[in-house]
């Protein structure tokens, strides 16, 4: 009975030292992030990220206003770009942009870089009309932009790296008609090419610093501006390597635009949906 005592003793007090090994590795080593929850938070960052750098949200061209000069373009340029109505098409403005933007005391930042863009028309032969001999309607633009931006803003500091070649069509070019900057046509499909980098750093306890560096071929994506410029259609590669909260990723897929403000990102034969005004993610 005394050899059971001391066996049944050996066997606690071993239990006890791996309890308090465990105990402790939790601690030290906090629970790992499963593959999901990586994915998941990749997902919502490439999806985010593409869908704020098509739109401007970091510089550049916002491709759902559709077929116009960028507003800073104008705005920022020492000599104003003025255009009349048949000197429009094939518009080359190489711009050098410098600029601030302030946002009462709560957002600043400067950016810098280079603006490249055209106007792209459609000719038509008609009678000679004011002296001209044809008349063209817009039906695109090719530009290019490269924009660099440094800020801060109430929780931290943020750097965005942007560059960005957009061919923009109109699917539209019927019964459309010819304007100083831009068209009427309200379906535009646009393809191309986005190094899209954006770091941010927390500087407040409730902020999440976070990295996204991405790079994106576009292919035919469709703007519907009838629908305040949803993607309804076409198709991005990327490759993006990125982190948020301490997780570090890196992955490589496609992305396909569905309409109604969603995305579907495919990474390594799986399928995850993506919602483009919130991030959130669900597996397909």
């Amino acid at each position: 009975m005394n050899f059971k005592f001391k066996a049944l003793l050996a066997l606690l007090t071993g239990v006890v030292l791996f309890y308090a090994a465990c105990r402790k590795d939790s601690r030290v080593n906090p629970t790992p992030v499963t593959p999901i929850d990586t994915v998941n938070a990749a997902t919502s960052q490439i999806a985010l990220n593409i869908a704020q750098t098509l739109t401007g949200t970091y510089g550049g061209v916002n491709i759902k206003n559709g077929l116009v000069l960028p507003e800073f373009t104008s705005r920022y340029n020492s000599k104003p770009i003025i255009s009349g109505l048949f000197s429009l098409c094939t518009f080359f403005p190489d711009t050098v942009v410098n600029y601030g933007t302030n946002v009462g005391d709560t957002v600043k930042s400067q950016s810098s870089g280079l603006f490249k863009f055209y106007f792209s028309c459609d000719t038509l032969k008609r009678p000679r009309v004011n002296g001209y001999p044809a008349f063209s309607f817009v039906n695109g633009y090719a530009a290019y932009d490269s924009l660099a931006t440094i800020g801060l803003a109430p929780k931290g500091a943020f750097v965005y790296n942007i560059k960005a070649f957009y061919n923009a069509k109109a699917l539209d070019t019927l019964n459309t008609t010819l304007k100083i900057n831009g068209s009427d046509s309200k379906l535009i499909s646009v393809s191309g090419s986005i190094k899209s980098f954006v770091d941010t750093t927390a500087t407040k306890k409730n902020a999440i610093s976070s990295s996204v560096h991405a790079y994106y071929v576009l292919t035919d994506v469709v703007v519907d501006l009838t629908k305040k410029g949803d993607f309804t259609g076409g198709s991005a590669t990327f490759g993006a390597v990125g982190s948020v909260n301490d997780v570090k990723w890196y992955y490589t897929g496609v992305i396909k635009f569905l309409g109604n403000q969603k995305v579907s990102i495919v990474i390594n034969n799986k399928t995850y949906n993506v919602d483009l005004l919130t991030g959130k993610t669900t597996k397909g």
